[in-house]
């Protein structure tokens, strides 16, 4: 096991943010909160414009179709950001564009074909050629839910095969300076398990993203660690979950931080005690009442700390958190994801062991998060 590492300095904490979209009710502030079950969301819902949309030249910028007369017509789409909204106005100019029919494009937002994209010709019948189209390698279907597997012909409107929320979200940090950056944390999150969530990194105020990095994640957490910093004053989380069935994506607590990792590891033989704060008392008819809180687990961190250079760090670390902010501890940084926790410290318990080699035994009590 190596040495556990303390991620206390939270740079995201007072960024200037930014995201590519937003529900009204769920700000993107939410993520520099305590409170993990507090969340950033993207669009959602009628007349939320929905998701973030990304036409890029060469890539998914063609749509191929046969009109109403048969003809085939390859229609260009405009390299740009779009919602679900802006995107199907779009399709729909381009389409006609390059024809003389009229189309309806919409984005369903109730029924068993919730939050897919449908279009509808205005008179007669046409074709979707999702599989024989000319650009096929630079189509939007994909993009837009359609399947590539045949053609869709024979009708006068065809709704996508798939849920499409998005191609991408993003909550994007100004840190205000450059900051050695050690790590990323997210605590909550709704992302399914074959989505993406990456830490990424810009150098020139988001004109481009110099670094990705991709996260771990289970259900509570997503994380990565590395061993060298991370200089970069733009930090932030890219997410990619294109057919969340929820509609949106959301995050709770977000965390870019530096780290101190002790030169003695902690002893680990310590016991995890349940705490019940929950109230006990009597009530007016004289019998007992509970009042229920939330439970918790508390363990003490006991280390051996050998000179005057490492007890400043830990000195350093309790002049920054004290008894009560949050930090995150990382019992096996080869195992990150598996040993993080959230946690509060409780108590620093200081005792001289050896004055004259300066050996010190200092005993943590923390509170583990829920």
């Amino acid at each position: 096991m190596a040495n556990i590492i303390f991620l206390y300095e939270d740079f995201f904490k007072t960024a200037t943010l930014t995201a590519t979209s937003e529900a009204t009710y769920f700000p993107k502030e939410n993520v520099q909160n305590r409170d993990h079950k507090k969340r950033w969301r993207s669009n959602f819902g009628e007349g939320s414009g929905w998701g973030n949309f990304e036409i890029a030249a060469s890539v998914n910028d063609r749509l191929d179709f046969k009109d109403s007369t048969s003809t085939v017509r390859a229609a260009s789409l405009t390299p740009a950001v779009y919602t679900a909204d802006t995107l199907f106005a779009h399709l729909k100019t381009q389409m006609e564009a390059v024809c003389s029919d009229t189309f309806t494009w919409a984005y369903l937002e109730s029924g068993s074909d919730k939050n897919k994209f449908k279009v509808t010709i205005g008179s007669g019948t046409f074709e979707l050629l999702t599989n024989s189209g000319a650009n096929k390698n630079r189509s939007v279907f994909p993009t837009i839910g359609y399947s590539d597997t045949a053609d869709k012909t024979g009708a006068s409107n065809y709704t996508a095969d798939y849920v499409r929320i998005h191609t991408s979200e993003a909550l994007k940090g100004n840190l205000g300076a450059s900051k050695g950056i050690y790590g990323c944390i997210i605590r909550g999150l709704n992302i399914q398990t074959g989505g993406t969530l990456k830490a990424i990194f810009s150098s020139n105020n988001w004109s481009s993203i110099a670094e990705t990095i991709a996260l771990d994640k289970n259900t509570k957490y997503a994380i990565k660690l590395w061993g060298t910093a991370k200089n970069y004053q733009y930090a932030g989380a890219l997410i990619e979950d294109i057919d969340n069935p929820a509609g949106f994506v959301d995050q709770g607590v977000v965390s870019f931080l530096s780290k101190f990792q002790p030169e003695i590891n902690f002893l680990n033989e310590t016991a995890i005690k349940p705490e019940d704060p929950s109230l006990i008392f009597e009530n007016e008819e004289g019998t007992e009442d509970t009042q229920q809180l939330p439970r918790y687990r508390t363990k003490p961190y006991v280390f051996m700390v050998k000179g005057s250079t490492q007890k400043g760090y830990f000195e350093a670390m309790e002049e920054a958190v004290g008894t009560s902010k949050y930090l995150y501890i990382v019992e096996d940084p080869d195992s990150a994801l598996a040993t993080v926790k959230q946690v509060r410290i409780l108590s620093w318990d200081w005792s001289c062991i050896k004055y004259s080699t300066v050996y010190w035994q200092l005993t943590l009590m923390v509170k583990e998060i829920p």
